[in-house]
């Protein structure tokens, strides 16, 4: 059940007095993705952000994709509901590290994951996301050495996807790795005739699993597009709203964790229509970046856009 109708004319009336607009992730609340103007995956939210002319973004995901919007729009105010937002993955890769580790091999080519930091992103020289990934890699001198971060799993997938020997990272989404294998095959003995669908940032012992691997676009393209009607999902759930709403007649089946429980990105989730009025009312939630970091993390992030 959404919040009451005077919220949502609230969040109206702000983002008509601002000149605002609402981005959102698939894995945000229904009630945010149901207010926002546009919801997508990191690579479409950065074009949309890129592409805006509002006077305000206010972000509806986590840390690293607000500050993506603001290193491509420095002179627009950039908003995130909750500044405590964070992502495991960017929180786990340390810059220093990640720069020492580059400057241990020979003409190296850092393609970095977006979810990572503006610092990652400065040292970076391309950034990529699971929708464009692949063609990035593809789009990269032979010569090179190719390094990627910041998530294994996606390096992994794309090295044996690819035929390529890519030196990757350590770190990886909490949320994507942890899926039961053991709730997994429960289910497909419950659902055999479901299409078994998951994101690349998945463990590679889950993937091995998959009819269809792809970033939460492709996911909810090919479920779109498929003549099944039930499909197994690995991804987080929040992308269910998204799923009903394309495809309203097929059925979706979550995995549980290790733990038990739904794979849930709780950072996602801290994004609710209180702090979304909270946000655009007193603008104390913007996103600032110093110049000169900004303008290093811009040219990987530009060139991703362009070849994209």
């Amino acid at each position: 059940m959404f919040k009451n109708q005077d919220y949502i004319k609230k969040v109206k009336e702000l983002k008509e007095k601002r000149n605002a607009i609402i981005l959102s992730h698939y894995y945000t609340r229904n009630e945010i993705q149901n207010l926002s103007d546009f919801v997508g995956d990191s690579l479409a939210l950065s074009q949309q952000a890129k592409n805006t002319n509002a006077d305000i973004i206010l972000f509806c995901g986590v840390h690293f994709m607000a500050e993506t919007a603001k290193i491509l729009n420095h002179k627009k105010i950039v908003l995130l509901p909750d500044i405590t937002s964070g992502c495991s993955l960017a929180d786990l890769s340390n810059v220093n590290d990640i720069k020492h580790w580059k400057g241990s091999f020979k003409n190296p080519f850092l393609i970095s994951y977006i979810n990572c930091s503006t610092e990652l992103k400065a040292i970076s020289d391309v950034i990529c996301t699971s929708s464009n990934a692949e063609k990035i890699v593809n789009s990269i001198q032979k010569d090179k050495t190719i390094l990627f971060a910041t998530d294994n799993n996606l390096g992994r997938y794309l090295n044996k996807k690819l035929n390529i020997k890519m030196e990757i990272w350590k770190d990886y989404c909490y949320v994507h790795n942890n899926f039961s294998e053991k709730h997994l095959k429960d289910t497909i003995t419950s659902y055999p005739n479901s299409d078994i669908i998951a994101h690349p940032e998945c463990s590679e012992n889950i993937l091995q699993y998959a009819d269809f691997i792809g970033s939460t676009t492709g996911i909810i393209n090919y479920i779109k597009n498929s003549n099944k009607n039930e499909f197994i999902v690995l991804t987080e759930p929040g992308i269910k709203y998204k799923l009903e709403k394309t495809s309203p007649n097929k059925k979706f089946i979550f995995i549980k964790n290790n733990y038990g429980s739904l794979n849930l990105c709780t950072q996602m989730k801290k994004n609710t229509i209180e702090n979304v009025i909270y946000s655009l009312e007193t603008l104390t939630t913007e996103i600032n970046i110093e110049e000169n970091l900004r303008l290093k993390a811009l040219k990987p992030l530009e060139l991703m856009l362009k070849l994209s």
